[in-house]
Formats: C-alpha cells, sequence, structure tokens
C-alpha cells in the first residue's frame, strides 16, 4: 500500500483530537508573521448562510483550477484517422497532467515558445519575412503533412519544413495568418469567463489578506495553479487551438534522395520520421520523460503513438530550453513552490498535518534544486572531469586466489545481469535507440527524486482536502469590500 495511502487514513483517524489542536499565529489571521498568539475557533463543514460555505470553496477552488487547466490547452493537430472522443480524451490527459503538475505545461509551452521564435528568426534571414509566429507555431504543431512518391505521409515541424524550402525541395507555403485563423477555434467565452474567474480569485485573496481573513490550503493551491497558467498562457498567445484539418505539401523529391544527399547526418535510423537528421536533439528533460514513458510501456500502459512514421506530434512533446530559459523555467517553478510556504504557519487541526505540510513543501522545492544538481553533475560537470582526468579509465585487479570454478561460474552470472539491469535502466526505449542513451548517475538519483516529489505533492492535494474538516472560523468569512474600497 502507497505511503500516501496509510498516511492519508491515520490522520483521518487521529485528526479530531482536540489535545492536537494548534494556535493561530493572531486571533484574525492565518499569516506567519504574527505577534502573539491566540486559539482562534475552527469550524468543521459549513453550509452557506450570510458567509461562505465549505461547498463554496470547494467549488471556487475546484472550477478555477478546471478552468486553468483545460483553456489554456493548445493541443497539435491530431491524425488522420483520430475520432473526436480520442481527441477529447487526449485532452482530458493532458488536463490530468497539468492538475498533477501545471509547472510541466508551463516547460512544453515554454519550449515551443523558444522554438517558434527561432523558426521566425531563420525564416526571416532565409528573405521568407511574412514567416510569423503563428506560422510557426502552427508547423509544430503538425500543421504541415508531407507527401513524397517514395514515402508514406507524416508531418514536418518549422525546422524541417526551412529545410526542406531553402535546400530547394518544396516551395514555401504561402498559406496566409487569415486562413490559419480560420482554422484556429479557440473558445473565446470560456477564454473570457477563465479571465474574470481569475480576476475574481485574485481579488478575493488580496481582500481577505488584506482584512486578515484565514486562507485555505486549497486556496494557496489555486492560486499556484493561476500563476503557472497565466505563463502558459503568455506562451502560447499565438498558438492555434483545436486545429483539426492540416495543410497539404507535395514534393516531387524523394525521401531517399534527401537522406543520401544528407549523408552522415542522416545514416542513423529515425526515431518518429526520416527528416529527424534535422531537428531532432534530444536533452535533458526528453532523455527523462522518454525513459519514465517507456517504463508504462513495459508495464502495459500503451502510451504514444506505435507506427513509424508518426502521424501527429505528441502534445508532451518538449522542445530544448537554451540558455537562459532554463532559469525562466526554474524561476517559474521556484515562484509556483515559493506560494506553497505562504502556509508554513497555517492553523492546522493537527501538529501531524502541520508537520507533513511543510515536510512537504520543503520536498518540492528540494527536489527541484536537486533535479538541476543531478543533471548538472551528470550531463556538465561530470563530462568534463572525465575527459581531463579519465575517470572511466578501466582499472584491472589480480585477485591473489583465482576463485574456484563454481565461484566463478556465479560471480560472472551476477556481473552479466547486473549490466544486462544497468543497461536496461540507461536505455528502456525499444528497439535501443543510441541517442536515448543516459547515465546511470542521472537516472538513478531521478528515479528518487521522482518518488519524493510525487508523494509531496500527493499529500498537498490530500491535505487540501482533509483540512476542510476543521477550519478557522475566520475562512468562513467574506471579504467587506465596503470597507475594502478607499474613502474620501
Amino acid at each position: 500500500m502507497s505511503p500516501t495511502i496509510i498516511l492519508f487514513t491515520y490522520l483521518l483517524l487521529c485528526g479530531n483530537a482536540s489535545s492536537q489542536e494548534l494556535p493561530l499565529a493572531n486571533t484574525n489571521t492565518s499569516t506567519p508573521d504574527a505577534s502573539h498568539v491566540d486559539v482562534e475557533a475552527r469550524q468543521g463543514w459549513t453550509s452557506q448562510d450570510n458567509k461562505r460555505g465549505t461547498l463554496q470553496i470547494i467549488w471556487s477552488c475546484a472550477f478555477t483550477m478546471f478552468l486553468c487547466s483545460w483553456s489554456v490547452l493548445c493541443l497539435n493537430v491530431p491524425g488522420p484517422t483520430d475520432s473526436r472522443f480520442k481527441v477529447f480524451r487526449r485532452k482530458v490527459y493532458i488536463t490530468a497532467l497539468a492538475f498533477l503538475g501545471p509547472e510541466f505545461i508551463f516547460q512544453i509551452a515554454l519550449g515551443q515558445f523558444v522554438s517558434a521564435r527561432h523558426s521566425v528568426q531563420d525564416f526571416h534571414a532565409a528573405g521568407y519575412t511574412q514567416w510569423t509566429m503563428m506560422h510557426a507555431f502552427y508547423a509544430d504543431m503538425g500543421g504541415f503533412i508531407l507527401h513524397s512518391t517514395d514515402w508514406v505521409p507524416f508531418p514536418i515541424d518549422a525546422k524541417q519544413l526551412h529545410y526542406l524550402v531553402t535546400e530547394g525541395y518544396i516551395k514555401f507555403p504561402e498559406i496566409k495568418r487569415a486562413r490559419i485563423s480560420d482554422k484556429n477555434k479557440v473558445d473565446g467565452i470560456l477564454r473570457i469567463i477563465t479571465v474574470c474567474q481569475i480576476l475574481w480569485f485574485a481579488a478575493d485573496m488580496a481582500g481577505r489578506v488584506s482584512q486578515h481573513l484565514a486562507i485555505t490550503c486549497g486556496e494557496l493551491t489555486t492560486a499556484a495553479f493561476i500563476v503557472c497558467s497565466l505563463g502558459t498562457t503568455l506562451c502560447w498567445l499565438h498558438k492555434p487551438a483545436d486545429v483539426a484539418i492540416p495543410e497539404i505539401i507535395h514534393m516531387e523529391a524523394r525521401i531517399s534522395d534527401i537522406l543520401l544527399k544528407a549523408g552522415d547526418l542522416a545514416c542513423e535510423p529515425y526515431s518518429r520520421t526520416p527528416l529527424d537528421f534535422i531537428s531532432r536533439k534530444e536533452w535533458p528533460w526528453s532523455l527523462y520523460w522518454s525513459n519514465w514513458l517507456n517504463i508504462l510501456r513495459n508495464l502495459g500502459l500503451v502510451v504514444g503513438q506505435q507506427e513509424r512514421p508518426i502521424n501527429r506530434f505528441e502534445n508532451t512533446r518538449v522542445h530544448e530550453l537554451p540558455g537562459a530559459c532554463h532559469y525562466i523555467f526554474f524561476a517559474m517553478t521556484a515562484i509556483y513552490c515559493g506560494i506553497f510556504f505562504c502556509g508554513w504557519n497555517y492553523s492546522f487541526p493537527t501538529n501531524t498535518e502541520l508537520i507533513l505540510w511543510r515536510a512537504s513543501v520543503g520536498t518540492i522545492l528540494a527536489t527541484l534544486v536537486s533535479y538541476w544538481a543531478v543533471t548538472e553533475f551528470a550531463f556538465t560537470i561530470y563530462p568534463v572531469f572525465k575527459r581531463r582526468f579519465s575517470l572511466d579509465s578501466p582499472v584491472t585487479i589480480s585477485p591473489k586466489r583465482a576463485p574456484p570454478e563454481d565461484e566463478a561460474t556465479i560471480l560472472r552470472w551476477l556481473i552479466s545481469k547486473m549490466r544486462y539491469v544497468a543497461a536496461c535502466a540507461r536505455n528502456n526505449s525499444y528497439p535501443h535507440d543510441p541517442a536515448m542513451r543516459l547515465p546511470l548517475k542521472a537516472i538513478l538519483p531521478l528515479y528518487v527524486i521522482g518518488v519524493f516529489y510525487c508523494h509531496a505533492r500527493t499529500y498537498i492535494f490530500l491535505a487540501d482536502i482533509i483540512q476542510l474538516r476543521s477550519l478557522p472560523a475566520s475562512a468562513y468569512d467574506t471579504v467587506d469590500w465596503i470597507q475594502a474600497l478607499p474613502h474620501f
């Protein structure tokens, strides 16, 4: 049984113990900067009367998080045989991922924004100044399908399209922004509702802080969602949404001729399409993500497309974050984690819950720092030391006494099994793609970091729910907007 489930059961059993009640840091506030300690009255489930009730708190948080997760999504163009139900189910999956980790969706959006910006720069340098951010997003989401005489149709991204155009294999696609906008099915009403709900939620939070009213953990989680959603929306500002039909590009040149002309660049087996050699670039996060997805595949959970070449681009495809973009992502994630620290001295029903909340919040931030440290060491620092000091040079140790034949056989068998397990951990792709190889010094710590992160995030969601059984009385007070307005 999961430790989180055991922990949840324990808290439900012992949560109402009055001897473990915690005082708030102030009579009318849950903020951590109080000067004296008083015990504030607590309330369980409260119906909505003149004040707000428990159900209203749940609805406000759940509705806001749903809007922040659903309305901001701009999924890639589906495959030619995908039904509407499959597309809807795929959007539900991505929404669930946004619930579990909104910072992951922000990372995807930021990578796509960087890729689109580079595509615009490349096309403008080649003389095609009519290429815009909307065109680049449209290409990277699978908006162009290449038809050749010797290969099945497959999507091409913006960088591959630029290569084919500049090499003279195809003409520049004269597609107007208006045509792409016509394919864009952004639900304007839903976006307006989302903006209004976010503004109201933010105003209510600000009013509660100014009037020293308690804020629940669920509202804190919702505020963190809003921050990530705003970042995602800014990155996807020019990306079309819910495009169903791509543009077809017919090419007279043969794919085989393109590969032959490319030479050594195209000699490796492709992973998604035959033109992978143009734009494929694996980086630490893409290697981690692929490794985790392959674990699910090995467990029998089919994730992603199995046919090659692919007929659409995956929605979880993460482009590389070069240079300073790494710091933008880490800054956003740090802000997201930092919001939870605002509840460091919140009033919880039991001391155990306060300790677990602090441990979970600290763990989330620690996993972020650990991820950065492990990745930098495995992919940047260690290779430099390895080149300078030959750290991986084989060392031969001659035993004083040769082991017996039986012991030697067992030893060789154990070594072979350990090498096999290590090889599977380094590269669990099928077939074993050499580009997907991970160093053990990176993937093994990441397994541990991932377990801690998932349990910490799970407990925060549980704390949002179980805290509702006993809240400070001021959590049910509404903001006095007349008092909040300036008086002249």
